[in-house]
């Protein structure tokens, strides 16, 4: 009798080398996809950070350069809370900066406004030449850790 030897299938070497083979690449790839959502992740936190720093800087530089006076007094501590007051076209206008738990708060007029969150401080200051300095950090409560501090400088509008 005669046996043929052109069989056909797999040894158990082949297939656990093919099993290796395949458990390295799904390491790689789901490394790099965890790596990818993790820096993601961290730089939408950053991100957030930077925006309620910027948004907040926008509204008391905006109200800044309009205000003809306000509630800072030169040479005094840095506070949370200031009021910056103008007249434009005969009508008064108020507006009132103001740290509420992680909330910087904008009353204008009247109407409250949250122009930034996850504030962990601020600080306003004015100088002899009626310079406004507004010291800001936001720091969101995430999985990471991340901060972002600024400072701005406003120059109060001259009075007539």
């Amino acid at each position: 009798m005669k046996m043929s030897t052109d069989e056909r299938g797999v040894t158990l070497v082949e297939i656990l080398l093919a099993a290796g083979i395949a458990t390295m690449i799904i390491g790689v790839l789901g490394s790099s996809i965890f790596l990818f959502w993790q820096t993601t992740e961290q730089g939408n936190e950053q991100y957030r950070a930077l925006h309620d720093v910027q948004n907040a800087g926008f509204w008391i530089t905006r109200d800044g350069q309009r205000a003809q006076s306000t509630s800072l007094i030169e040479g005094a501590d840095p506070v949370e809370t200031m009021t910056l007051s103008w007249t434009d076209g005969g009508q008064s206008h108020t507006v009132t900066y103001s740290l509420s738990g992680t909330n910087l708060q904008r009353n204008h007029d009247g109407t409250v406004t949250t122009v930034a969150r996850h504030i962990s401080s601020v600080g306003f200051s004015i100088s002899a030449q009626r310079v406004i300095t507004c010291a800001i950090t936001s720091s969101p409560q995430g999985r990471w850790e991340v901060s972002e501090q600024t400072a701005y400088k406003v120059y109060l509008r001259p009075t007539a």
